[in-house]
């Protein structure tokens, strides 16, 4: 028995360092308070909020991210987008933010279990489940937050449509044609065309968003079907007693009404399921 002591004490040293070592290590990656976790990955939260509410793009840029990391092989949401500098350069600036953020809350989450006392603190879980109901959020609402978006920018371009539409409710072309507004146009159906398909852009677009074709509903309403940045949604007026619904155009492409918000005085923005095709 005593000559087992020698032996086992000459134990303890060595694995005392390297509990220390461990120990040192864990701080050096953790720190001893999660204080700048938090912060980055609080940070980072409410940046991609900003940016999906904010940009117009977010949802190609998203798309070619998805693609490029291989999460997706659907190349129907894909476009000429990404072939800009500044395009590419969104799509890195977003994965690098996926990266920090994922990161960060793990880091986080495993400092709840492993990290010093201050990331084990009753605080420090508060603001764990806080921070992971925060990207929940973001994730569950990440459709209404691109909607919202559209919604605040489209809503400030609503008076630049107005003389517009005044104008095509009350001299509807009844053949193809050209106008100030609109440019070269071509009527469809040609026994009295309800759709435009415009052949050129808009003057409009020069300020703006701009809109790829027009149609005319039965009750005299105006929609404008939006293109570019704004693609996927149309703008419409419609009169009194007369809102948006499920339709089939000129070109006998149906329509089906997804969702809608009033803007004030007849204007609604509107997605259809086509929307995003046809434009």
């Amino acid at each position: 028995m005593s000559e087992d002591t020698p032996n086992s004490s000459s134990d303890r040293p060595a694995s005392s360092k390297l509990v220390t070592g461990l120990v040192r290590l864990r701080d050096a990656t953790l720190g001893k308070h999660p204080l700048i976790l938090w912060l980055l990955n609080a940070g980072v939260l409410l940046l991609l909020a900003i940016w999906i509410i904010s940009d117009a793009r977010f949802s190609a840029t998203w798309s070619h991210l998805q693609y490029e990391l291989g999460m997706t092989g659907d190349m129907s949401q894909l476009d000429e987008f990404a072939n800009s500098f500044s395009s590419r350069s969104k799509i890195f600036a977003l994965g690098t933010l996926v990266v920090i953020s994922t990161i960060s809350l793990a880091l986080v989450a495993f400092g709840l279990t492993m990290g010093a006392k201050g990331h084990r603190a009753l605080g420090s879980w508060m603001i764990a489940i806080s921070l992971g109901c925060g990207w929940l959020g973001l994730l569950t609402s990440w459709d209404e937050l691109i909607w919202t978006g559209k919604q605040m920018r489209i809503d400030s371009h609503v008076a630049a449509f107005e003389p517009i539409a005044r104008d095509l409710r009350q001299h509807w072309p009844k053949a193809d044609g050209q106008n100030k507004q609109l440019g070269p146009f071509m009527a469809y159906p040609g026994d009295g065309p309800k759709t435009l398909i415009l052949l050129t852009k808009p003057k409009i677009a020069d300020s703006g968003p701009s809109f790829s074709s027009v149609e005319r509903s039965d009750a005299g309403g105006v929609r404008f079907q939006l293109s570019g940045d704004e693609r996927g949604v149309w703008l419409e007026w419609h009169p009194a007693k007369e809102e948006p619904a499920s339709f089939t155009g000129g070109l006998l492409e149906p329509h089906n009404l997804v969702r809608s918000v009033a803007l004030g005085d007849g204007w609604y923005l509107v997605r259809y399921q086509q929307a995003a095709i046809s434009s």
